[in-house]
């Protein structure tokens, strides 16, 4: 019976130290990763850096199309779904519920990291720079550096790399890739999406290194082999004698 005591009180006290970290830190802690450490500081508005960077995205915003735009705005909240291009119309968060949470988890956890540079480095969106960039998606109200969207687009990336690493470039030029779109909607400076680069490999470093999150991880792979598989066409039968 002592023994019993003793198993159950160790079980129950697991669950409640994991309820205690999902709800103060998440997958991540202050010590995880500092962005204010991690990240040099943008370049200053009188800079020249910064003045090349809004004339890019004033040329930039005149090659925009309505495809461009149309990207861009499906990608103002990132899902499953963001990386079809890589895996294909099977891909997405009705087959994948587990990742399907994950990500929403990973971007609750990753904007705490983010906005803690954002409120430090108090830059403002290139709109309030220059009056010539013109938003045309979803507009934000938060400080631009780093891009949370940069951010968490290299930090799915890298974590669907561990399901097939085969994909790992293309994967990784797609989470590039909405970062980037920030810039052809006129959201975030070049700069920004580069810290939010550099932010979010550090974020998925620490992520796969904690061994807490190895059993969700292969639990993960295991749903996203299960759902590719399904969305395999079967092989076709022999033909009947």
């Amino acid at each position: 019976m002592k023994l019993r005591s003793v198993t159950f009180f160790l079980v129950v006290l697991s669950a409640q130290f994991a309820l205690a970290r999902d709800q103060a830190t998440g997958y991540f802690d202050h010590t995880s990763v500092d962005p204010v450490k991690l990240l040099p500081g943008p370049p200053s508005a009188d800079s020249q850096e910064a003045r090349e960077e809004l004339d890019l995205m004033l040329l930039i915003q005149d090659k925009r199309t309505k495809a461009d735009v149309a990207r861009c705005q499906s990608e103002v909240h990132l899902k499953v779904d963001s990386f079809q291009s890589v895996f294909g119309p099977w891909f997405t968060g009705q087959n994948l519920p587990r990742l399907a949470k994950l990500f929403a988890d990973l971007e609750r956890d990753s904007k705490r990291v983010s906005d803690v540079g954002k409120n430090a480095f108090r830059r403002p969106r290139p709109e309030h720079e220059d009056s010539r960039i013109h938003v045309p998606i979803d507009d934000e109200t938060t400080f631009a550096y780093p891009s949370g969207h940069a951010t968490r687009g290299m930090l799915y990336a890298l974590v669907l790399s561990e399901f097939a690493p085969d994909q790992r470039q293309a994967l990784l030029d797609r989470g590039r890739e909405i970062g980037w779109d920030r810039v052809v909607a006129g959201l975030h400076h070049p700069s920004d999406i580069m810290a939010g680069r550099v932010l979010g490999q550090a974020l998925a470093q620490s992520l796969l290194a904690d061994p807490r999150f190895q059993p969700e991880l292969a639990e993960l792979k295991a749903e996203f082999h299960a759902a590719q598989a399904a969305a395999q066409p079967k092989a076709a039968q022999p033909a009947g004698r």
